[in-house]
């Protein structure tokens, strides 16, 4: 519903980001810490919307620089677990963007840099990794993965 100057309720646009939060909420499953490892239930364009994925994992590693993600796919994760990233960073725009819904677009499998050791120092930059349950990937398949790497 919209208020006498045209713009939305802001009781309905609160409703729907505690919505969203409390799904993230409800679908994310941490598997490791550092770097941290999440996995989120369901697909991409299921429930929350992206910035809400994305305030609640910038929350839960408390203080931080500024990130960058960048997305992939599902084929890419066991790499960028090894590596820490799926390819070398370039210095062209759009390697890696300032929102996660941006990253989103690329893959099921975000990655979570830190902007200032980019891109001279990505073997280090990678401060997380979120994983979507699309195109094979599954929680328990991904936890065994970390597990076989012994993330923690």
């Amino acid at each position: 519903m919209n208020e006498p100057t045209g713009t939305p309720d802001t009781g309905d646009r609160q409703a729907r980001i505690l919505d969203d939060l409390q799904d993230a909420v409800q679908r994310m499953h941490v598997l490791a810490r550092s770097p941290r490892i999440v996995v989120a239930s369901g697909t991409r364009h299921a429930g929350a919307r992206p910035m809400a994925w994305q305030v609640l994992f910038e929350r839960s590693l408390g203080a931080h620089p500024v990130l960058h993600y960048r997305g992939t796919t599902a084929m890419r994760l066991q790499a960028v677990l090894v590596n820490g990233y799926d390819s070398e960073p370039t210095l062209t725009p759009g390697w890696a963007c300032g929102r996660l819904g941006d990253a989103m677009s690329a893959g099921p499998v975000v990655q979570v840099f830190r902007a200032d050791r980019l891109p001279d120092d990505v073997s280090r930059a990678l401060v997380g990794v979120i994983v979507f349950e699309e195109d094979g990937l599954s929680l328990a398949g991904v936890r065994a993965v970390v597990q076989e790497l012994g993330l923690r």
